[in-house]
């Protein structure tokens, strides 16, 4: 008998509860009226707000980013037998989560909100397309001598400043870099903002001057030596061009006299020549060697998918409606629950007085 009171008691709580249950649909359900009527209210009044919203656009450009396919090893392994250092490529600047802080670092937004665009036929820096979309923003600016924007005074305190403001306006609020995979090389840049010319070009500029930046890292010391060894051969090409002229000098002077001095004079400016000749062939060839090299360790950029006119425009009236219709609903039957939960117990409360 013992045994079974538990069970007996877990059946008698569940029926209870679906009594409770019951009673509360009951309860909700002679209120209705008021239910519907105030979540109609509400659906109304989320259409109206996001109809009369300032509208939000969405840009998304998507990129790969490969490294090149070369074998730096052997480019720096030749650059090595002239003196010269491959150093490092920047490749590890990246790799990782590192590539997505350069894109959201200070240096590169303000870089890009530097850049000009042409709008509707005129030039204008993104900083300035930006500004245009808040009307007090560029009144404020305007009545201060930062609009339009200077681009030579940016390091000036006063535009130092206003770039600082809008660089975390941008990347705490409305930048979204991500890495779709860590093993893959794929890189997606999201913005949303009011105005839709500035949107679409500051996701494609961004892109952009990261990808600039990260070819001129990866192949910098590529560049460098391969100047070097250029020069290296232009000043053997004039030393050469130098020894064969004496040479056929020698060799002219030679045909008139039988002096042994002239002879040895004109053997050994001959030496010279194919000594230079040599040496020029070699320059020369590790040259292209290392042009080529160096084409092949270049990355490549690829855009995978990039925004497209006229941008999407982020919410909806019937997203609006939604979301609010719910929202209404649910605090009406909420504040109705919090009521009946008040009153009962405060009928509990009363009965325990009366009891005691």
């Amino acid at each position: 008998m013992n045994a079974d009171q538990p069970q007996h008691e877990d059946e008698i709580s569940l029926i209870d509860l679906w009594i409770k249950a019951q009673e509360w649909w009951a309860y909700l359900w002679k209120r209705k009226g008021w239910i519907l009527t105030i979540t109609l209210l509400f659906a109304v009044g989320g259409y109206v707000k996001v109809k009369w919203a300032k509208p939000s656009y969405s840009a998304t450009l998507t990129f790969s980013l490969e490294q090149g396919g070369g074998n730096s090893s052997s480019l720096a392994s030749l650059a090595s037998q002239f003196g010269y250092s491959m150093g490092s490529d920047g490749g590890g600047m990246f790799s990782g989560e590192n590539l997505l802080a350069l894109m959201k670092s200070r240096r590169m937004v303000e870089d890009v909100l530097l850049t000009p665009i042409v709008v509707e036929g005129d030039s204008i820096l993104l900083i300035d397309q930006y500004v245009q979309s808040w009307p007090k923003l560029m009144e404020r600016w305007d009545s201060t001598g930062l609009y339009p924007f200077d681009a030579r005074l940016k390091h000036a305190r006063k535009q130092d400043s206003a770039l600082g403001v809008i660089y975390y306006v941008l990347t705490e609020k409305s930048l979204v870099v991500t890495k779709q995979d860590k093993d893959l090389s794929f890189v997606s840049v999201s913005y949303a903002g009011h105005d839709e010319a500035f949107t679409g070009a500051f996701v494609e500029q961004l892109a952009a001057q990261a990808t600039d930046f990260y070819i001129a890292s990866k192949t910098t010391h590529n560049r460098d030596n391969i100047a070097k060894l250029q020069r290296r051969v232009d000043s053997v090409t004039t030393e050469l061009e130098s020894a064969m002229l004496s040479a056929g000098r020698a060799n002219d002077a030679n045909m008139f006299t039988v002096q042994s001095a002239a002879k040895v004079s004109s053997i050994e400016k001959q030496m010279k020549v194919t000594l230079l000749t040599t040496l020029y062939g070699e320059l020369v060839k590790n040259l292209e060697i290392s042009k080529t090299m160096a084409a092949r360790e270049e990355p490549l950029i690829t855009v995978i998918d990039r925004p497209h006119y006229p941008l999407r425009v982020r919410g909806s009236g019937l997203k609006g409606a939604l979301l609010g219709g719910v929202l209404g609903g649910f605090l009406t039957v909420l504040f109705y629950v919090g009521r009946a939960f008040l009153r009962d117990l405060n009928q509990q409360v009363a009965a325990q007085k009366q009891g005691a």
